[in-house]
């Protein structure tokens, strides 16, 4: 189980990474120096590992959570190579992991509509675990106006199921809606535990401990912050589904994407991206991710290229004993694992300076549809691995162990 779930983690931590076009700049003109100080002031970079990072070596950082329950992690990475090179590269590693990973996916329109969901499949068991929910004890993650819409349905009836696996797609695609429309304010309370929880206040706090946008881009956190309100050059942007596996159970993951860019002649063309959470039906509270790219051009024509990541990740299944076990045992696992894929990253990096034909390079106007169709959320599978393991912890532990 560990060996799965550390490879649904580089798959989706890495996937994000490549959500980027040609010829982008910000407010700021980035230097070396900038992104040094980021990396060492935010991310607890030394002078070593920026001393490795500019040698090829790849650098992996668990960063201090900000609250409990929290998982947060930063990785960077540079290779001596043009940035469409870099991403065809990218991609190709990606590829190798997104096999084992995602069993169902697929892409909202804006505005949503029931079709977009017509490759979900909902499991019968899962269904069936709602009729038993309660404002404040159910097996989903909803609303209490959402919990209440399922105990309306009359659950002896011989189309119980069918009623309310419409009533999940249409709760999902009206969700996804109102998000759009309205920004993080629409975005609902999970009243399934005891304690309620606001996604909204999730996400602020996530995009506020966020690093490099206060640096190089405030401008677009400002966007963000005040999405869909605030106006901005240089945007695109893509909703997503996804359906995983974690655990015993299929996870139904809703992501919001939002690239910047501007297509100027870039003296230092980069690019930065948001993946955010907007809805797990289990395990997961909220995730927020920043990606990143810069291509310095060298004198001899040539260029050094950076990719970061950072990623913030919350669930209730990483507080308690469990929970702090499971802590333990990812921190070695997942470093080992991401290092492996990035390392696939600079072997085909290599290979496609040598041999272009055989890695595609991606036009302008297609990247962004090619690259949006695969679109993961950096931080959950960061959560997919950590409870897969606190299943495992939990199945081993004996009863006794308090």
């Amino acid at each position: 189980m560990t060996n799965r779930f550390s490879n649904i983690f580089i798959f989706f931590s890495l996937s994000a990474i490549f959500l980027f076009t040609a010829s982008n700049i910000f407010a700021q003109k980035p230097t070396f120096e900038k992104v040094k100080k980021v990396l060492t002031e935010g991310a607890g970079f030394t002078k070593d590992n920026l001393a490795e990072l500019e040698k090829g070596k790849i650098i992996v950082k668990e960063l201090k959570a900000k609250s409990d329950g929290e998982v947060a992690f930063c990785g960077a990475i540079k290779l001596d190579a043009p940035r469409d090179v870099v991403f065809a590269a990218f991609r190709r590693a990606v590829e190798k992991q997104r096999k084992e990973v995602s069993e169902e996916r697929g892409i909202f329109r804006n505005p949503p509509t029931i079709l977009d969901l017509k490759k979900l499949s909902i499991d019968k068991s899962e269904i069936g675990n709602l009729k038993d929910c309660k404002v404040g004890d159910c097996s989903w993650s909803l609303s209490s106006a959402m919990i209440e819409k399922f105990n309306a349905i009359d659950w002896t009836s011989a189309d119980a199921n069918k009623k309310a696996e419409k009533l999940i797609r249409q709760i999902m695609v009206d969700h996804t809606a109102d998000y759009l429309k309205n920004g993080d304010d629409a975005l609902m309370d999970y009243n399934d535990d005891p304690e309620p929880l606001s996604l909204a206040d999730e996400q602020k706090s996530l995009l506020d401990g966020l690093l490099w946008l206060d640096d190089f881009a405030p401008e677009f956190k400002e966007y963000v912050r005040e999405y869909p309100n605030k106006k901005l050059d240089g945007i695109e942007e893509l909703s997503t589904w996804e359906k995983v596996g974690v655990g015993f159970k299929s996870v139904i993951i809703n992501t919001h994407t939002i690239l910047y860019k501007k297509d100027n002649d870039a003296e230092i063309p980069q690019g930065l991206s948001i993946s955010k959470q907007i809805y797990a039906n289990h395990y997961f509270h909220s995730s927020m991710s920043l990606t990143g790219i810069i291509s310095f051009p060298q004198p001899d024509k040539s260029f050094k290229t950076y990719v970061f990541f950072v990623s913030h990740s919350r669930a209730g299944a990483l507080t308690g004993t469990m929970g702090k076990f499971a802590r333990v045992a990812v921190d070695g696992e997942a470093e080992n694992k991401l290092t492996a894929v990035l390392k696939d990253t600079q072997r085909y990096t290599a290979y496609g300076l040598s041999n272009e034909q055989e890695i595609e390079s991606d036009s302008e106007s297609g990247i962004i549809k090619r690259i949006f169709g695969n679109t993961y959320f950096i931080g959950i599978i960061i959560l997919v691995l950590v409870i897969g393991l606190v299943i495992w912890f939990t199945k081993r532990t004996p009863k006794s162990t308090q």
